[in-house]
Order: C-alpha cells, then structure tokens, then sequence
C-alpha cells in the first residue's frame, strides 16, 4: 500500500500535496508518523521506514514536497520567489509551504480520524519526521500554526506530539556555514547537469571525521567519503533510484537566497513561547550519525549551541555508525531511535 501515490487538496486554488501511506494499524492507539523527503529524493524514500512502521503499529504518510512527483508544481515566477524576492515575499513564500503542509496534516487528521494524544501521553497523536533539506517545511508549518483556523489549530493542540528533525544540513535552517563546506552542487568545476547525480553518491556515502567531542568544525571530513563502507545507494535497485530521484529539482539556490527566513522560522518553531502555548505536547528532537556527511554534524553543534541560548529543550542525539540514509540501511533500527 505504502507505494500508490494519493494526494490531498491544502488550499482553495486546487493545490494538492501527493503522499503515500501505509494506511490504518490493527489497534485504534496507534501513532502517524508525516515524514518529509529531502533533496533530489521524493516520499518514497521512506519505502523500507514504511515497511519497519506497519509491524510496530505506526501508520507512516511520506509526502511529497511541492516540485516533486504528484504534488503541485510552482506556476511561472512563483518557483523563482525564494530567490529573486523581497524580504517579506520570501517570508511569505515560505510560510506559505509551511501552511500547505499544516492544512494537510489537519485535513489528514480530519478524514482519517487519527487518533489524538492518549492521556498518558504514550500512544496516538502525529509526529512531524523531516529528513535532511526537508526540515525547513515542518518548522514553517509549526511556525505558522497561529495562522491556521481554529478548528485545525485544536486538531495541532490535541495531535502534535513530535518533531523528529533527521540528518538536516545548517542551510536548510538558516545556520552558520562552516567556512570548508562543501557539497558537489556548489563545486563549479562538476557541470551543472551532473550536481545531483554525484549529489546522490556523495550524499549516501560514510564519512571518517576525526574526534567530534572537541565539537571542533576542523575535524570534519567535507569531501571524500570513507573507502570502507559502500555508499547506500548502492544498495538501490535501478527501479528504486528511478523511482524516488528526481534530478531535475534543483534547490540550493533558493536555499542560499532565503536562509534568513528558513532561521527565523526554525527558531519560531523550536523555541517560541506562543508556539509551546498552541502546541504544548510537542517535543523537538535533532538525531544525525556520526558517520554522515559533515553539514548535518555542524548543524547539530548549532542547534546545541541555540538551544543553550534560548533556553530551549530540543534533545539532540548522536547515533554511532549510522550515515544520511539510516533509515533505509537499517530502518527498524532508525525507527526504533526515531520512536524513542
């Protein structure tokens, strides 16, 4: 079930968001878990996590972000906003996604009446699950929950209990960048063409940094992926590579231009007093491997480093071992850790 493609209107204009879903659990106490794809990788993706998911009474809906296969194109100059927008135009744009995603899950909770947050807090409700460049559009939408109507600002209330943000690079939330990242789309010596198909290795690959305790940025191993372990997509058949890459997305530079939006948003999301007033049983939760790629390692040094700041309670952790793709290497270990 998990591979037929649905979609869900989130405004007046015929705006759809297409999804897969792994459908009801056998118990009525069941948790929903909304996970969202990453770059140049769509919903499915989460195919293996969707599987892991069913046996442990989770229902999973991998949505498809706008660009992607089944959900609404931008029409014209819409798609160009984040890049070429005034200030207030790209914070629109952006709460604008974040809105859509919101409207969805609502609608979702409506139709399919998921079950709300059990009073003791262990069963039922949704999660949010943002993987990698992802993580931008579920702190959008939690950012904009004040904005939704009423009646989907209770289904929040009642439902949202979680925010897993998973291997999610400092720029798609606006975060310092270290002065040695690197990534094959910002290498202007890889043509243009072929930025997302190295992207797509290179992404997948392990990584060998040196001592991460020291919480140093220097220690980090931005280019070259580790000899010893094969890169995950290797693991991919054909079918699936071609089934859930998508090549033709191109992202990074509405990312750079818009970084100041994707923060404030992230920071309204994490650590906003109005918004742990609306939604007062979410917890945010930052998880990455130690073997990854080296942004999503800064990244977690910069959320702690916020978090401490804004005297936030987001808990971060560190898993062993594990690179970018967890959850399709070892998904009923990776949704263990996501559960916990």
């Amino acid at each position: 079930p998990i591979m037929t493609l649905q979609t869900l209107p989130v405004d007046a204009n015929g705006t759809v968001l297409a999804y897969t879903d792994t459908g009801k659990p056998a118990t009525d106490t069941y948790t929903t878990i909304f996970a969202i794809h990453g770059m140049n990788f769509n919903g499915l993706v989460f195919k293996r996590l969707g599987a892991a998911a069913a046996k442990q009474n989770i229902r999973l809906v991998a949505v498809n972000r706008r660009q992607y296969e089944g959900s609404t194109p931008y029409a014209g100059a819409e798609g160009f906003i984040p890049i070429t927008g005034s200030d207030e135009e790209k914070a629109g744009f952006l709460a604008s996604r974040g809105i859509e995603l919101a409207n969805f899950v609502s609608t979702f909770i409506e139709k399919n009446e998921l079950p709300p947050i059990s009073a003791d807090g262990k069963t039922g409700g949704v999660a949010f699950l943002s993987w990698s460049a992802g993580s931008t559009l579920p702190c959008a939408a939690i950012a904009n929950i004040g904005s939704l109507s009423a009646d989907a600002q209770a289904r929040f209330k009642s439902h949202l209990r979680a925010h897993v943000m998973y291997e999610t690079p400092s720029l798609a939330l606006g975060l310092p960048l270290p002065p040695d990242n690197w990534s094959p789309h910002i290498d202007k010596s890889i043509p243009e063409e072929k930025h997302a198909l190295m992207f797509t290795s290179w992404i997948s690959g392990y990584f060998d940094h040196g001592d991460l305790s020291t919480r140093d940025l220097k220690v980090l191993n931005y280019h070259v992926p580790s000899p010893y372990r094969r890169p995950s997509i290797y693991d991919m058949t054909k079918e699936e590579v071609d089934s859930m890459v998508d090549m033709r997305v191109v992202e990074i530079p509405a990312m750079f231009m818009s970084m100041a939006q994707a923060n404030a948003a992230y920071k309204k999301a994490l650590f906003d007093k109005e918004i742990k007033t609306l939604v007062p049983s979410l917890k945010t939760t930052y998880i990455t491997g130690d073997a990854t790629a080296s942004y999503s390692i800064a990244a977690l040094w910069s959320i702690e480093d916020d978090n401490k700041a804004e005297g936030g309670n987001v808990k971060t952790v560190v898993v062993p071992g594990v690179n970018h793709f967890f959850h399709w290497e070892d998904s009923e270990g990776a949704l263990k850790v996501f559960l916990d």
